[in-house]
């Protein structure tokens, strides 16, 4: 009985040897199958792989974004097919960026190149193999669509018909008629940078981290009207503003009479209306006008909201361009902004922000702890009239309040 069941032990053995052995033959077949493949004849392993082999021919990827599902061009490039098309004849229609037909980058791709970085905030190795284009190539062609859009920008970053009241101001009964001469709003904002070494300190916000402080103003449309760029994060609002406002000067002053709607942050002077300060029970006027205010001007924070969700290169934290390259990204990512609400209003980032009840992450400025210095000419006569304007609009406003209760 023992003798039989070391016989049945030996045979089970000897069955899984030669079980082995064929697996091993059937491992060097595969193995030589897989070497004589007709794919693999070139392949010398003494030779290094080149890391662009131009597999892809120069528009593929452009094209099958365009031709293919239409939410290809908005995921990838924030933008739909027909207004990237639009964007790209206008750029080289008005010769804001040079093109010929016989250039390796068609602006097509030039352009996707651009939208992908800012949207995205692909790295250039990432874009280099997207497009199957040397870091060299992207870096070119990128900061010739930058260049570009900043020309573009002065066209269409400009205020517009301004003499009639906002359908937005004019339909509230808590704006109109008391807030019909506010064309828009004004306030600074913090992008991430990547300051040159020795400049660290100056581009340290009061945050901690390193930015730079952008001076923008919109209408109601949630359309930029005026963007100030390259300031350090550490300038006070007040400062960049003292700044933008001197000679020569750029900055699109409101008409005499009408205002930007501004924070605690500014000076109230002719052309600018912040809200009162340490506002307490005791002035329910002041606190209505301080309330509606606020209302009235998150315009200008939901505006940078969409900038900053739909661009995801302006929340950083940022590579290493050149300051120069950083500051052109922001004014060309301002200028794509005011394209899209023209050409695109009813796109998810804009819907998202529309209501004015959206909850938006604030940065509210100490205004009380530096100086608040203004570079306009005006007389103190001027400014007790501009004072007294902003006292008779609370009293007003809190009055007709009181009125509509009875």
């Amino acid at each position: 009985m023992a003798w039989n069941n070391r016989r049945g032990a030996r045979g089970r053995n000897a069955n899984r040897m030669r079980q082995d052995e064929e697996d091993e033959a059937l491992l060097l077949i595969s193995a030589s199958l897989m070497l004589m493949h007709p794919s693999l004849a070139h392949v010398d392993n003494n030779q290094p792989l080149p890391q662009h082999d131009g597999s892809f021919t120069d528009r593929q990827w452009v094209e099958r974004v365009l031709y293919g599902h239409h939410r290809r061009s908005i995921d990838n490039m924030r933008i739909t097919v027909d207004n990237f098309l639009l964007l790209s004849n206008i750029l080289v229609e008005r010769q804001y960026v040079p093109h010929n037909y016989q250039q390796r980058v068609p602006i097509q791709e030039a352009l996707a190149m651009t939208l992908m970085l800012v949207s995205h905030k692909h790295t250039h190795c990432v874009l280099g193999t997207i497009f199957d284009r040397s870091i060299e190539t992207i870096n070119r062609n990128i900061k010739k669509v930058l260049r570009g859009l900043c020309l573009f920008a002065t066209e269409i970053i400009r205020p517009g018909d301004q003499t009639a009241v906002h359908p937005r101001i004019a339909n509230s009964t808590n704006f109109y008629p008391w807030f019909k001469d506010a064309v828009g709003a004004m306030d600074g904002t913090h992008i991430s940078a990547c300051p040159p070494t020795g400049e660290q300190m100056a581009y340290t916000n009061r945050h901690g981290w390193q930015s730079q402080n952008v001076l923008a103003v919109c209408d109601h449309d949630m359309r930029f009207i005026y963007v100030y760029a390259g300031w350090e994060g550490s300038a006070h609002d007040a400062r960049v503003l003292e700044s933008a406002l001197a000679y020569p000067s750029h900055f699109s002053l409101p008409q005499p009479g009408q205002y930007y709607l501004v924070d605690a942050a500014y000076k109230n002077a002719p052309g600018f209306m912040p809200p009162y300060k340490n506002v307490g029970s005791e002035s329910p006027a002041k606190a209505l006008f301080n309330t509606r205010h606020s209302q009235l001007r998150n315009i200008i924070e939901r505006t940078f909201g969409v900038l900053k969700k739909r661009f995801k290169w302006l929340k950083g934290p940022i590579d290493n361009f050149y300051m120069s390259t950083q500051i052109s990204i922001v004014i060309a990512c301002c200028a794509l902004h005011n394209f899209l609400r023209m050409h695109q209003p009813e796109d998810a980032h804009f819907q998202r922000f529309e209501s004015e009840d959206v909850h938006l992450n604030e940065e509210p400025e100490i205004g009380g702890l530096v100086p608040q210095p203004f570079a306009l000419n005006v007389s103190p006569a001027e400014l007790a009239e501009w004072k007294a304007k902003r006292d008779y609009i609370a009293t007003q406003m809190y009055a007709a309040r009181g009125r509509r209760r009875r």
